[in-house]
């Protein structure tokens, strides 16, 4: 996304006011609203997460969302869904989607304040991971977190996390979501998790 793109600044119940930049939201801390997406594989017990592209403006390299971004001035959660096809080539209609709330996320660091109103779902996924088609400006890989795994995230004293594949991630490798993000977000696989059994 340009930083030129307009998106809608809104106040913290999403309630829209006006539209702004996205350089002038995150340098001004405006609240905006975003669309994220974690894919789960029910059938293997997981949870996947992607690997920033390198050349990414903000957290270069870090694991974050399985597929996540900015809704533009105008539109609504429901249109967030592209973000699937885009960065991991998954297609999804919006009805397919789970969603687990809204939440109130702030990131304050010197070259950027970013407070936005997070639109939160879950899909289920049997795809492999060699089979995903990733958006090589936004993705470098999908990594994937068994389900007891990914939940040691929403504990404080967590330094390290293994993937299925046996690697060995540091809590400084992933986006610095807060612990009540993480919270929110296995709580509602947790959730989905048993209104799929």
């Amino acid at each position: 996304m340009s930083e030129s793109e307009q998106l809608m600044v809104v106040d913290v119940s999403g309630r829209p006011l006006y539209r702004a930049t996205r350089q002038t939201v995150h340098t001004k801390g405006l609240w905006h609203e975003t669309f994220h997406c974690f894919v789960v594989d029910l059938e293997k017990g997981y949870v996947l997460l992607q690997q920033r592209a390198k050349q990414k403006k903000d957290f270069p390299e870090l694991l974050d969302i399985t597929a996540a971004g900015h809704l533009l001035a105008g539109e609504t959660p429901a249109e967030g869904v592209r973000e699937l096809e885009e960065e991991i080539g998954l297609v999804r209609a919006f009805e397919d989607l789970y969603p687990i709330g809204v939440f109130l996320e702030e990131l304050i660091f010197p070259d950027l304040l970013d407070r936005e109103r997070v639109h939160l779902f879950i899909t289920d996924s049997s795809e492999p991971l060699h089979r995903y088609v990733l958006q090589s400006t936004e993705v470098s890989r999908l990594v994937a977190f068994s389900f007891s795994e990914f939940a040691r995230l929403t504990e404080d004293g967590t330094d390290e996390l293994v993937t299925v594949g046996q690697e060995i991630i540091r809590r400084d490798q992933f986006v610095p979501h807060p612990v009540r993000y993480w919270r929110k977000v296995n709580e509602g696989i947790r959730a989905y998790r048993a209104r799929k059994t």
